[in-house]
Protein backbone atom coordinates (compact mmCIF):
# COMPACT_ATOMS: atom_id res chain seq x y z
CA UNK A 1 0.00 0.00 0.00
CA UNK A 2 1.56 3.48 -0.61
CA UNK A 3 2.08 5.99 1.77
CA UNK A 4 -0.43 8.75 0.96
CA UNK A 5 0.01 12.73 1.97
CA UNK A 6 -2.87 13.55 3.26
CA UNK A 7 -1.46 17.39 4.43
CA UNK A 8 -2.77 19.91 1.75
CA UNK A 9 -0.75 22.26 0.21
CA UNK A 10 -1.43 25.99 0.65
CA UNK A 11 -3.20 27.84 -1.84
CA UNK A 12 -0.30 30.41 -3.80
CA UNK A 13 0.32 34.07 -2.85
CA UNK A 14 -1.09 36.82 -4.58
CA UNK A 15 2.41 37.97 -5.51
CA UNK A 16 4.01 41.45 -3.99
CA UNK A 17 4.00 43.35 -6.99
CA UNK A 18 0.51 42.02 -8.23
CA UNK A 19 -0.71 43.75 -4.89
CA UNK A 20 1.34 46.38 -5.17
CA UNK A 21 0.45 47.48 -8.63
CA UNK A 22 -3.78 46.91 -7.58
CA UNK A 23 -2.87 49.74 -4.74
CA UNK A 24 -1.39 51.69 -7.04
CA UNK A 25 -4.27 51.44 -9.22
CA UNK A 26 -6.68 52.53 -6.65
CA UNK A 27 -4.31 55.26 -5.57
CA UNK A 28 -4.07 56.77 -9.35
CA UNK A 29 -8.04 56.37 -9.77
CA UNK A 30 -8.37 58.42 -6.34
CA UNK A 31 -5.97 60.53 -7.21
CA UNK A 32 -8.00 61.53 -10.75
CA UNK A 33 -11.22 61.96 -8.30
CA UNK A 34 -9.80 64.47 -6.10
CA UNK A 35 -8.46 66.34 -8.91
CA UNK A 36 -12.06 66.50 -10.39
CA UNK A 37 -13.43 67.13 -7.25
CA UNK A 38 -10.75 69.95 -6.21
CA UNK A 39 -11.32 71.37 -9.84
CA UNK A 40 -14.68 72.28 -8.73
CA UNK A 41 -14.66 73.98 -5.93
CA UNK A 42 -10.68 75.16 -5.79
CA UNK A 43 -10.66 78.44 -7.55
CA UNK A 44 -7.93 79.41 -6.37
CA UNK A 45 -8.63 83.49 -6.51
CA UNK A 46 -9.43 83.32 -10.09
CA UNK A 47 -12.89 84.80 -11.56
CA UNK A 48 -15.97 81.92 -10.66
CA UNK A 49 -15.84 79.26 -13.10
CA UNK A 50 -19.05 78.98 -15.63
CA UNK A 51 -19.74 75.91 -14.57
CA UNK A 52 -20.19 73.38 -11.96
CA UNK A 53 -17.55 71.46 -13.10
CA UNK A 54 -19.09 69.07 -16.28
CA UNK A 55 -16.91 66.70 -15.97
CA UNK A 56 -17.08 65.96 -12.39
CA UNK A 57 -21.02 65.60 -12.18
CA UNK A 58 -21.51 64.71 -15.44
CA UNK A 59 -25.15 64.74 -16.98
CA UNK A 60 -26.64 66.32 -14.12
CA UNK A 61 -24.60 69.55 -13.88
CA UNK A 62 -25.12 70.04 -17.75
CA UNK A 63 -28.90 69.58 -17.32
CA UNK A 64 -29.18 72.22 -14.78
CA UNK A 65 -30.60 75.48 -15.58
CA UNK A 66 -28.52 78.57 -15.36
CA UNK A 67 -30.06 79.20 -12.18
CA UNK A 68 -30.14 76.14 -10.84
CA UNK A 69 -26.60 76.36 -11.58
CA UNK A 70 -26.02 79.24 -9.89
CA UNK A 71 -27.75 78.70 -6.45
CA UNK A 72 -25.57 75.47 -6.51
CA UNK A 73 -22.51 76.89 -6.96
CA UNK A 74 -23.53 79.48 -4.38
CA UNK A 75 -24.08 76.47 -2.10
CA UNK A 76 -21.04 74.66 -3.04
CA UNK A 77 -18.71 77.37 -2.09
CA UNK A 78 -20.35 77.54 1.54
CA UNK A 79 -19.35 73.99 2.25
CA UNK A 80 -15.69 75.25 0.82
CA UNK A 81 -13.86 75.34 4.35
CA UNK A 82 -15.24 71.39 4.21
CA UNK A 83 -14.16 70.50 1.00
CA UNK A 84 -11.04 71.91 1.42
CA UNK A 85 -10.10 70.22 3.92
CA UNK A 86 -10.99 67.14 2.01
CA UNK A 87 -8.63 67.87 -0.73
CA UNK A 88 -5.84 68.88 2.03
CA UNK A 89 -6.46 65.41 3.46
CA UNK A 90 -6.55 63.31 -0.01
CA UNK A 91 -3.12 65.22 -0.99
CA UNK A 92 -1.35 64.22 2.13
CA UNK A 93 -2.91 60.70 2.15
CA UNK A 94 -0.83 60.53 -1.83
CA UNK A 95 2.07 62.11 0.42
CA UNK A 96 1.74 59.15 2.85
CA UNK A 97 0.66 56.21 0.44
CA UNK A 98 4.31 57.00 -1.36
CA UNK A 99 6.15 56.25 1.76
CA UNK A 100 4.28 53.59 2.98
CA UNK A 101 5.15 52.23 -0.95
CA UNK A 102 8.79 52.93 -0.44
CA UNK A 103 9.07 51.59 3.36
CA UNK A 104 10.61 48.38 4.40
CA UNK A 105 9.48 46.34 5.56
CA UNK A 106 6.05 47.37 3.43
CA UNK A 107 3.29 47.35 5.96
CA UNK A 108 0.04 46.44 3.60
CA UNK A 109 -2.13 47.78 6.85
CA UNK A 110 -1.13 50.97 6.72
CA UNK A 111 -1.86 51.28 2.78
CA UNK A 112 -5.30 50.16 3.35
CA UNK A 113 -5.58 52.64 6.50
CA UNK A 114 -4.38 55.54 3.79
CA UNK A 115 -6.30 54.24 0.77
CA UNK A 116 -9.71 54.19 3.18
CA UNK A 117 -9.20 57.52 4.36
CA UNK A 118 -8.79 58.78 1.15
CA UNK A 119 -11.69 57.20 -0.17
CA UNK A 120 -13.91 58.33 2.82
CA UNK A 121 -12.56 61.65 2.34
CA UNK A 122 -13.57 61.73 -1.49
CA UNK A 123 -16.94 59.80 -0.57
CA UNK A 124 -17.64 63.26 1.33
CA UNK A 125 -16.92 65.27 -1.72
CA UNK A 126 -19.89 62.92 -3.61
CA UNK A 127 -22.35 63.32 -0.21
CA UNK A 128 -22.02 67.04 -0.27
CA UNK A 129 -22.80 67.19 -3.83
CA UNK A 130 -25.54 64.76 -4.27
CA UNK A 131 -26.90 66.36 -0.76
CA UNK A 132 -27.21 70.02 -2.46
CA UNK A 133 -28.98 68.84 -5.48
CA UNK A 134 -31.76 66.98 -3.95
CA UNK A 135 -32.10 70.10 -1.86
CA UNK A 136 -32.26 72.01 -4.82
CA UNK A 137 -34.44 69.62 -6.68
CA UNK A 138 -36.90 70.13 -3.64
CA UNK A 139 -37.12 73.41 -4.07
CA UNK A 140 -38.32 73.19 -8.15
CA UNK A 141 -42.04 73.23 -8.78
CA UNK A 142 -43.33 70.11 -10.72
CA UNK A 143 -43.16 72.19 -14.24
CA UNK A 144 -39.05 72.99 -13.36
CA UNK A 145 -38.75 69.33 -12.17
CA UNK A 146 -40.00 68.19 -15.24
CA UNK A 147 -37.91 70.29 -17.58
CA UNK A 148 -34.65 68.96 -15.76
CA UNK A 149 -35.63 65.49 -16.46
CA UNK A 150 -36.39 66.73 -20.59
CA UNK A 151 -32.93 68.43 -20.50
CA UNK A 152 -31.60 65.14 -18.42
CA UNK A 153 -32.54 62.90 -20.69
CA UNK A 154 -31.41 64.49 -23.98
CA UNK A 155 -28.08 65.01 -22.15
CA UNK A 156 -27.86 60.96 -21.43
CA UNK A 157 -28.50 60.48 -25.04
CA UNK A 158 -25.66 62.95 -26.58
CA UNK A 159 -23.66 61.60 -24.36
CA UNK A 160 -20.62 63.67 -22.36
CA UNK A 161 -19.07 66.04 -24.46
CA UNK A 162 -16.28 65.97 -26.52
CA UNK A 163 -13.92 68.37 -25.31
CA UNK A 164 -10.78 69.82 -27.08
CA UNK A 165 -8.15 71.18 -25.00
CA UNK A 166 -8.09 74.72 -27.54
CA UNK A 167 -11.72 74.83 -27.78
CA UNK A 168 -13.34 74.19 -24.07
CA UNK A 169 -16.11 71.70 -24.42
CA UNK A 170 -17.99 70.80 -27.29
CA UNK A 171 -21.49 69.72 -27.15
Amino acid sequence: MADTDTTKTPAPRTRTWVRVALIVSLALNLLIVGMIGGAVVGHRGGPPRADMGEAAYGPYARALADEDRAALRRAMRAEAPRLRENRMAVRQGFRDLLGALRADPYEPGRVADILAEQEARVRDQGQIWRGLLVTRLETMSPEERAAFADRLERVLRRGPPVRDHRDGPRR
